[in-house]
């Protein structure tokens, strides 16, 4: 029994040290969202949109509501020692408040931005795939994974990670048209 463990284990460390140290030939990574939200097209959507009244005026609101809240935080940090117990109440319920408030303003800036991105991909998702497609045949990718399907890949490895190339490629279809 010991032998047959031996050997078992034996034979699936050569197998999987051999996989392992196989090149990863025809094996490609790439991550959408970063090529989305990458490329020169999309970081200027963004700065639009960080420069749009409804964005800046829920942005000021959200910087508001976190220094009343960090205000009042320490205000009840310093002060309730001397504070009574409905002084205290009152100043944690209207801290939890600003907490809220801040949340939702919060909520209210990520909707805006993920809508953008929402209508990016709806928008590029041809160029996108023309480019994924021209790149597949130029570099001879057998497979191409999401990142979001892997538990981990080298994403520093350029020959794996192809979503910079994906990018710049991009980035050059977007200036031709």
């Amino acid at each position: 029994m010991k032998n047959i463990f031996l050997l078992l284990t034996l034979v699936s460390a050569s197998f999987f040290s051999t996989f392992s140290f196989a090149a990863p030939e025809g094996i490609a990574v790439i991550d959408y969202r970063t090529v989305f939200l990458g490329t020169d097209l999309a970081r200027e959507k963004f700065e639009e949109l960080r420069d749009s009244d409804e964005y800046k005026a829920i942005s000021d609101e959200s910087q508001k509501k976190q220094q009343e809240l960090i205000s009042v935080s320490e205000e009840l940090q310093k002060e309730s020692k001397t504070m009574s117990d409905q002084q205290k109440a009152d100043m944690q319920k209207k801290a939890q408040t600003l907490y809220q408030d801040l949340q939702y303003a919060n909520q209210k800036a990520q909707a805006l931005e993920s809508e953008l991105l929402q209508k990016l991909e709806a928008e590029q998702t041809p160029n996108v795939q023309k480019v994924i497609n021209e790149l597949v045949k130029a570099k001879k990718i057998s497979l191409l994974f999401n990142s979001g399907a892997l538990l981990a890949f080298d994403a520093s490895n350029e020959a794996i990670n192809v979503t910079p190339e994906v990018i710049n490629l991009l980035n050059q279809a977007n200036k031709e048209k």
